[in-house]
């Protein structure tokens, strides 16, 4: 059975609440993007495409590292989310059974809740989403399989997938993890948490 599942990260957004590219942050000796895509390249995705903003000359070229399958350059990306997601969408091969999206801006996601939902997605064949769900909510990786990508495709604006995960949510499998919810990095509060350690893996329960 073909059952292609690549990644699609999101990361062509202004950064407008950080006041500068926020995914070329240091962190951890490496900016801020490179530990969504490290993290990417050590699970059991079969590709990754990167949605960048092409203003960002640097992000464009800390995206196009081994692994690292397209660098997809979105120039509607002062249009919304939607247009990051319908542009990652169209890039796919036509093998591609599943689509896992991702945010650029949460570098504590690792390679473990990516596996899950992958392994979620080969246990439950009747459902067409597959979320993540933390302790304290629902987050991302989010992963849809092929059958909906005709209404993504039609979602506008800032809109991600949420609308669509509501619209079919009796096709929808919870993938329950065992740890705290993954906090974007939006904000240069967000950031300094972050350096300080606050949102590091001694969320996660053992």
């Amino acid at each position: 059975m073909n059952s292609h599942v690549w990644a699609i990260i999101l990361a062509a957004g202004f950064s407008k609440r950080m006041g500068e590219p926020k995914l070329l942050l240091p962190y951890k000796g490496k900016a801020l993007i490179r530990h969504t895509l490290d993290e990417c390249l050590k699970s059991k995705l079969d590709g990754i495409i990167v949605v960048v903003n092409p203003q960002i000359k640097k992000l464009v070229e800390e995206s196009q590292i081994d692994g690292v399958n397209k660098v997809v350059l979105n120039d509607f990306s002062n249009e919304g989310m939607s247009t990051s997601v319908k542009l990652g969408l169209q890039s796919l091969p036509d093998s591609v059974q599943a689509a896992i999206f991702l945010l650029g801006d949460q570098p504590l996601m690792t390679s473990h809740e990516i596996n899950q939902i992958i392994r979620d997605y080969h246990h439950q064949p009747n459902c067409s989403i597959i979320q993540a769900e933390y302790q304290n909510g629902k987050g991302h990786p989010v992963l849809f399989k092929r059958n909906m990508f005709p209404p993504l495709l039609n979602i506008d604006g800032d809109e991600g997938g949420k609308s669509v995960i509501t619209k079919f949510k009796e096709h929808v499998y919870y993938s329950e993890l065992n740890r705290k919810i993954i906090t974007d990095i939006d904000t240069p509060e967000d950031y300094k948490v972050l350096i300080e350690g606050e949102m590091d893996d001694e969320n996660r329960i053992k």
